[in-house]
């Protein structure tokens, strides 16, 4: 049946002290346990030569992870630990070292959980949601038609929505979850990374969970950066709307200019055997 999911919506560091300033290059792991398995589902992972560069303007981990839904069972287990990048490898410092505890309760319907936690050097943020009655979303994105535009940027991001109302408890710091950007792939400077013998776009993540009496929204966004200034030129979108199943495949378009591009949902009920 469908069962309760923690959906991982991004990661951030919130803030850094004790003399830091930005930008910091950042590595190291961020990984989940549940009841499943009780293995690492790694949801961030970069080793030092392979940094991310967070900027006081963007400080949220690109992450690549859940592999699989997280059960919310139970008690599930967020481990961190990430490292700043100094000069040489002795002047590395333990920016974030966490062991994040959640007893998962029951609730009434899908919600929004935003936890902050603190380490010596820095506060990581944790935006996550609590979907009710879910299944598993695997998205895959391929190129049908046309070639991706030269020298284009792009986001692919889901959406998740459900049909209760949205609502906010500033002291609890809990709000509804539609429409909560789940961030699938930025391509950054670098170019839209698409396999040439398939024409999949390679997407950091895949893996997102939806009620069942909701919907799953996924869309791209496209433009061109002007030179030297971050501007951005021409931005183009689209999305396309998916019905949740507990099997099977949905299929849907994007379009971006003269690049189409075929959306393939697999779904899944979670399964609770390790």
């Amino acid at each position: 049946m469908p069962i309760d999911t923690l959906q991982v919506c991004s990661v951030r560091v919130e803030g850094i002290r004790r003399g830091l300033q930005w930008p910091i290059d950042v590595f190291g792991i961020v990984a989940v346990r549940d009841s499943i398995d009780f293995n690492r589902n790694i949801i961030f992972n970069r080793t030092r030569d392979n940094c991310q560069t967070l900027t006081r303007e963007d400080r949220n981990l690109a992450l690549e992870g859940p592999t699989r839904a997280v059960l919310w069972q139970d008690q599930l287990t967020f481990e961190v630990k990430l490292t700043m990048k100094g000069a040489t490898e002795s002047e590395d410092k333990d920016l974030s070292f966490l062991v994040v505890p959640f007893v998962c309760r029951h609730a009434s319907h899908s919600r929004q959980l935003l936890r902050y936690n603190s380490s010596k050097l820095s506060t990581l943020r944790l935006s996550l949601g609590h979907i009710l009655r879910s299944v598993e979303a695997t998205i895959f994105v391929r190129v049908s038609e046309g070639s991706w535009p030269d020298g284009s940027r792009a986001q692919f991001a889901a959406f998740a929505t459900g049909i209760r109302p949205r609502f906010v408890d500033r002291r609890r710091r809990v709000a509804g979850v539609d429409h909560k950007k789940i961030l699938l792939l930025d391509s950054g400077s670098w170019g839209v990374p698409v396999d040439g013998e398939n024409g999949g776009i390679m997407l950091s993540r895949r893996v997102v969970t939806v009620e069942t009496t909701g919907k799953l929204i996924v869309c791209v966004r496209a433009w061109e950066e002007a030179s030297g200034c971050g501007a951005r030129n021409g931005a183009v979108k689209d999305e396309s709307v998916f019905t949740p199943k507990e099997a099977g495949r949905s299929s849907g378009l994007l379009n971006v200019g003269s690049c189409k591009m075929e959306v393939t949902v697999a779904w899944s009920l979670v399964s609770i055997d390790g």
